[in-house]
């Protein structure tokens, strides 16, 4: 990220005004892949008709009005299959005067409908950082048999060589390698497929949970843990703006390992998660509903004895303890000495 100081700048008003400062916006549960290690696109093949209640612009505008938010993260489904995707990055965008950072993953599948969207992007708001995501699960055919999609793999990578063409000092894309038990020890060949290097990916790991309707169950062997190692061992250590990403990564190998996290989780206070209907949660994590935004304000909601116990309930560690970039980043920003002792302590 090339403007971290701009974000750092941000977080730190929005935690001395006690406000909110990101939110994770699922803009659809469309999905065009089969992942093995998530179910998000099962949603509308079991109820099709729920694509039609999905929030409208209007509606975006009216919650996202009620924030004063820095980062924005995109998510699905495949964020790029909602055709009016840029109204909706326009839209959050004049609701939200000191956003710094927007961040949309992509499963590569629509290279053009992608490039498109990101010029346009680039060209009607001033957004400082905007980064785009590629996911990459391996060579090409292990790719295409994790995401069930034959011919996927080449179009990630199309879509990445279209994005990497783009000259802006405001955007970046990366490739983003999910480690589970089926493609740990394959991130190195994965990366050489596409013709990158380590300085172009972030790692994150596979997790069980409500958002990716997945019910508990093992993801991972010793095998995650190592192959998050490796990519500590391999990638730039001493580029100030990636200090987040090693933090992350020093602390997911940990994790990985069975270490729980020793500091306080920020979901439901400082960040939100937010579903294609207006459904306010805490975190991607947890199925705790704090309300819906189509029918109360943000400050009903948030000031009520449910959010309440909510919130109480992370306070206390009675969640999941995750350790997905949705939810760590901000949580090691807010705990920096915490994260930095417990990444590099033995």
């Amino acid at each position: 990220m090339k403007n971290l100081h701009s974000l750092v700048h941000s977080v730190a008003k929005a935690k001395y005004r006690h406000q909110p400062y990101k939110m994770t916006y699922a803009v659809t549960y469309q999905c065009n892949a089969r992942c093995r290690i998530c179910n998000i696109w099962k949603e509308y093949v079991q109820f099709p008709q729920k694509i039609a209640e999905e929030l409208t612009l209007r509606e975006i505008n009216a919650i996202f009005s009620q924030f004063d938010l820095s980062w924005i993260s995109l998510t699905g489904g495949e964020p790029f299959l909602r055709n009016d995707l840029l109204d909706v990055v326009t839209t959050i965008d004049d609701c939200s005067p000191r956003l710094t950072l927007l961040t949309v993953p992509t499963n590569g599948s629509l290279p053009e409908t992608t490039l498109t969207t990101v010029e346009s992007i680039l060209e009607e708001t001033h957004i400082p950082n905007v980064i785009i995501t590629v996911s990459l699960d391996g060579d090409t055919l292990l790719h295409d048999r994790l995401r069930d999609v034959p011919g996927l793999w080449k179009k990630a990578r199309t879509t990445y060589e279209l994005l990497s063409a783009i000259e802006n000092d405001r955007f970046s894309v990366l490739l983003e390698f999910t480690v589970s038990k089926h493609n740990a020890g394959h991130l190195d060949r994965a990366i050489k497929s596409f013709g990158a290097d380590y300085s172009k990916v972030v790692i994150t790991a596979a997790h069980s949970s409500y958002f990716y309707r997945t019910e508990p169950h093992s993801l991972h062997n010793s095998g995650s843990a190592l192959q998050v190692g490796q990519f500590n061992t391999s990638c730039p250590k001493y580029d100030p703006q990636s200090i987040l990403s090693l933090l992350y990564t020093k602390i997911l190998e940990k994790y990985l390992m069975g270490t729980p996290i020793s500091f306080r989780c920020v979901s439901g206070r400082s960040s939100f998660f937010l579903d294609p209907y207006g459904v306010l949660y805490p975190c991607i994590t947890m199925d705790a509903p704090f309300g819906s935004l189509r029918e109360d304000s943000v400050q009903d909601i948030l000031g009520g004895e449910h959010a309440s116990s909510i919130v109480h309930r992370i306070r206390e560690g009675k969640c999941p303890g995750c350790w997905t970039p949705c939810e760590a980043y901000q949580t090691i920003v807010e705990n920096l000495p915490q994260a930095v002792i417990a990444a590099y302590m033995k």
